[in-house]
């Protein structure tokens, strides 16, 4: 069985292929991030329940994000989309109103007709001046911040309906010394493991610090997954910021308000084979 988080080390050890971007320098223009990704019917999405255009709105929004939490800006998008057997017009059209609907410029893409439903979306996007956020800056006593609450995306609907954290990123990237960022698509907690992993660092994250969504649970903040959130760590938050723990040269542990403590484990969200 594969286990997406191998593969991804071992591809990773074969290409120089950035965080959650590819990052291109395209002087004099710029620094140029790339992100693909997908949506699959009976995977991330159920075409008879969410519908198509929630097809087209996810994938483009998910390369938002991905470029959001780089530090970037997105600009274009292009989709490859495969329309399944028996497709009306009217849901033909949904997919591509959806994925307008993102607010990335659609520039174009491909279309064919399978078995399933399947949209295929990359977002090119411009790093922002200071140079794209990697994953790797965490620096012993930064502080962990979220920009919003996390849990229950999939019994709200946020997992396929979110908003994409592009505004928030034009002004941290003003006005915060971001050291790492990463968005949370696969649950805080994994998701942190992964800065901690590409920064060599621990961190103490104090559970009662997390903001939780109306409805969810702290386990659910911790390991539900596509809230599409960004987690940041930095020397100074501000206002729009919830910080949620510090960055150290320890181990990772969840800190609980009656002193308990525990190692901080991966638990969200992983692809297997």
């Amino acid at each position: 069985m594969v286990r997406e988080r191998d593969l991804l080390r071992w591809i990773a050890d074969r290409a120089p292929v950035g965080d959650d971007c590819a990052v291109l320098e395209c002087a004099p223009w710029g620094t140029l991030l790339v992100s693909t990704d997908s949506v699959i019917d009976g995977v991330h999405l159920r075409w008879d329940r969410e519908g198509p255009e929630a097809f087209g709105y996810k994938a483009v929004a998910r390369g938002m994000s991905d470029v959001a939490a780089m530090g970037g800006e997105p600009l274009w998008a292009v989709i490859a989309v495969c329309l399944p057997k028996g497709v009306t017009e009217e849901q033909a059209h949904g997919v591509y109103r959806g994925a307008e609907g993102a607010g990335c410029a659609l520039v174009g893409g491909d279309t064919s007709f399978g078995p399933l439903a399947y949209v295929a979306a990359t977002v090119f996007g411009r790093a922002h001046a200071k140079g794209p956020v990697l994953r790797s800056g965490a620096r012993p006593s930064d502080g962990i911040f979220v920009t919003g609450p996390l849990g229950g995306s999939y019994e709200s609907g946020r997992h396929y309906r979110f908003t994409p954290r592009v505004a928030e990123v034009k002004r941290l990237m003003d006005q915060v010394d971001i050291s790492a960022m990463i968005d949370l698509s696969d649950g805080l907690s994994t998701d942190l493991l992964h800065i901690l992993e590409a920064s060599g660092a621990g961190c103490r994250l104090e559970a009662e610090a997390i903001p939780v969504n109306e409805g969810a649970t702290l386990e659910g903040a911790l390991t539900d997954g596509e809230d599409y959130e960004l987690l940041l760590t930095a020397r100074e938050g501000d206002e729009g910021l919830v910080r949620i723990g510090t960055i150290t040269d320890g181990e990772a542990v969840l800190v609980f308000s009656d002193g308990r403590e525990e190692a901080l484990r991966a638990r969200g969200w992983e692809h297997e084979g």
